[in-house]
């Protein structure tokens, strides 16, 4: 009974062991990027979930379409330990080189790799209107990102997704779900990354800008939104 016992006792024990080692190993195959979006959202949203913060974040991944993405930067999970949010981002991120975080004096906390090219974020555009019927931050992202300046400068750098060059929406699944809030109102002469911003007014979160290569355009860029999810239903590692 006693050989019973102590053998169950070491099987939980791995089985506590086993999720830990998953978070913390190093991601494989990849020199940036690669990180997967459950852990990327589990150990960012967590942070900034916690901190009821919001931001940006920029950065060189992989953009495989063919799996579940955005794929997150290398990200290694920390102890929870009394630092600022910030200091935890850094501590969190200190696996690439080339990543700054960063806070703003209105308190929006930046993630940026020093090598990640800004143009499309600088795009200006003269009038955006976020429409009145459609709900939620990505539906906001989408107008964002179906203005005609934008589609055209991705046009003519051969920006891709080619997909993101025409007209047609995507369709967030809660577009149309009228428990969320909608992002309203006019902007004028403002660029991608204020825009973005904005939508930062309505939901506590933070976008993302991902950069990848890719032989058949310049480069790909993926543009969406992570709300921060309720403390009380937010994942622990």
């Amino acid at each position: 009974m006693a050989r019973r016992s102590t053998s169950g006792a070491t099987a939980r024990a791995v089985l506590k062991i086993v999720p830990l080692l998953f978070l913390l190993a190093p991601c494989l195959g990849q020199e940036r990027g690669g990180t997967p979006p459950g852990d990327g959202f589990i150990l960012l949203g967590g942070v900034f979930s916690r901190a009821h913060a919001s931001g940006s974040l920029e950065y060189w991944g992989v953009c495989d379409f063919k799996k579940y993405y955005p794929d997150f930067p290398k990200l290694r999970a920390v102890p929870e330990h009394e630092v600022s949010p910030v200091k935890l981002l850094q501590e969190m991120f200190s696996g690439d080189p080339e990543m700054t975080v960063s806070q703003d004096s209105d308190g929006k906390i930046r993630m940026v790799e020093t090598d990640v090219p800004s143009d499309l974020l600088d795009v200006r555009i003269q009038h955006l209107r976020f429409p009145v019927k459609y709900h939620g931050p990505n539906m906001a992202v989408e107008v964002i990102l179906h203005s005609p300046e934008v589609i055209a400068f991705r046009r003519e750098h051969n920006i891709g997704p080619e997909a993101d060059w025409g007209p047609d929406f995507v369709f967030p699944n809660d577009a149309l779900a009228p428990n969320k809030h909608r992002v309203l109102g006019d902007l004028y002469y403002v660029t991608v990354k204020q825009a973005l911003d904005y939508v930062l007014q309505t939901f506590q979160g933070f976008w993302l800008y991902e950069n990848c290569k890719n032989p058949k355009v310049d480069r790909m860029v993926y543009i969406t939104f992570l709300e921060n999810a309720p403390s009380a239903s937010m994942p622990q590692r």
